[in-house]
């Protein structure tokens, strides 16, 4: 009897217990929702951790059933303090369900006025219209997840609320383009701005070079195209480098586009190849090459010669038919205007893939045959040589290519060495 009596005491002991811990709040669940505008999804987030922070401090590890029998106070102090904590919303109501996951419905309504519409920019700085472009293609529809981030937010509530948005925001931009620094600027009301400052992080573009390369045809007829393209592509200066980098097949395309449409290129048919090196100094080459002629003029004037002549001055022109890829048959002349006598030059040469050239050339002027050669260095320098058959005289020239138009070659021959300025057309 005594021990069937012990066993009932045991087993009500368990029950008791058991009923205790099952009664106790283990977890509480929040629910928010609006009797008016819907809440931003961020804001909604946020509301609904301040009043998960009320609800834990509230209800964890109370018994179940005292929430439910004093409900009402319960409910009168989770409206107090949410009220408290929410600015820009009021609640209009809180429904408890306790139990060991005790579920907090809360219905609020926003009070004062709400935003309703989002003026979106993006400022730039000094920045060319060309960059600004390129950007906003990376930032398309970033007005759209500000105004899902603000419409429908009293416009109170920006006081609390103002941070997260700038850092989701931010963080979006960021991740678009990464070579910009965004900084948010937030006027709140009705009608509320964002102002979206774009800072680029250096190195940055400063300069835009347009070159003429290739001496198929005369490069004075590139000179309108040259600075337009160069005006154009000054749009990419203040850019930072990563970003042009990134955007480098975009600028790509658009320079080949650019280049066909020009006047000289579609008028005499020509095949212009354009290339890019980006950098702070970004270059920007135009090759020109004609399948079949090789057209060139240009002067030059002779300083600093031992024995002066009347050829120091000189007029050239230059028609060449190309045979293929590597062979050319062609004409030159040369003019003087102090004696006024001309030298027509008859001659032939071998082009080498290396961009080595020789050739043979007969002058008129003194009935004399030359062998000749002109030999690449890299960059802009080119060695000569030319030898004289007939009067047995050698000329060996280092020439550097200051630009497009201007050539400096010092010449040393076998009686004398001087400077010669060169103009190219």
């Amino acid at each position: 009897m005594k021990i069937r009596t012990c066993l009932l005491t045991v087993c009500a002991v368990c029950a008791s217990l058991s009923s205790a811990i099952a009664a106790s709040v283990e977890q509480v669940t929040v629910h928010v929702a609006s009797v008016e505008e819907a809440i931003p999804p961020l804001v909604e987030k946020r509301i609904a951790a301040s009043i998960q922070t009320v609800g834990n401090h509230v209800f964890l590890n109370h018994d179940s059933d005292e929430i439910a029998s004093r409900h009402e106070a319960y409910e009168r102090t989770v409206n107090d303090i949410i009220n408290r904590v929410l600015i820009g919303y009021t609640v209009e109501s809180i429904s408890i369900h306790p139990g060991s996951r005790t579920e907090l419905d809360v219905r609020i309504r926003p009070w004062g006025d709400t935003i309703r519409n989002v003026r979106f920019a993006v400022d730039y700085g000094a920045l060319p219209k060309m960059g600004q472009e390129l950007v906003d293609k990376d930032l398309e529809h970033a007005g759209d997840m500000a105004e899902s981030l603000l419409i429908g937010l009293p416009v109170d509530a920006l006081d609390w609320a103002n941070g997260a948005v700038k850092s989701v925001l931010e963080n979006e931009l960021e991740e678009r383009v990464p070579e910009f620094y965004p900084h948010i600027v937030i006027h709140g009301g009705p009608e509320t701005d964002v102002t979206v400052y774009m800072l680029p992080k250096l190195p940055v573009v400063r300069n835009v070079r347009v070159a003429i390369k290739g001496d198929d045809v005369p490069k004075v007829i590139f000179l309108s195209a040259r600075n337009q393209l160069e005006r154009t592509y000054a749009g990419l200066a203040g850019l930072p480098v990563a970003f042009v980098r990134r955007h480098e097949r975009d600028i790509a395309e658009a320079l080949q586009g650019d280049v066909q449409r020009q006047w000289v290129v579609k008028n005499y048919g020509l095949h212009v190849t354009p290339s890019l090196s980006l950098g702070e100094d970004t270059a920007i080459d135009l090759t020109s090459q004609t399948a079949f002629y090789d057209i060139r003029g240009g002067a030059y004037i002779d300083a600093g010669r031992d024995h002066s002549s009347d050829d120091d001055t000189a007029l050239m022109a230059h028609v060449g038919r190309k045979i293929g890829s590597h062979h050319e048959v062609y004409g030159a002349v040369k003019f003087m205007p102090s004696s006024l006598d001309w030298n027509f030059m008859p001659g032939y040469f071998y082009r080498f893939r290396s961009g080595t050239q020789a050739g043979y050339q007969f002058e008129s002027l003194d009935d004399s045959q030359h062998l000749w050669l002109r030999q690449p260095l890299g960059g802009r320098w080119t060695l000569r040589y030319d030898r004289d058959l007939t009067h047995d005289d050698s000329e060996v020239g280092l020439h550097y290519r200051v630009d497009d138009y201007v050539g400096l070659e010092y010449i040393v021959s076998d009686h004398d060495a001087w400077l010669r300025i060169i103009g190219y057309l």
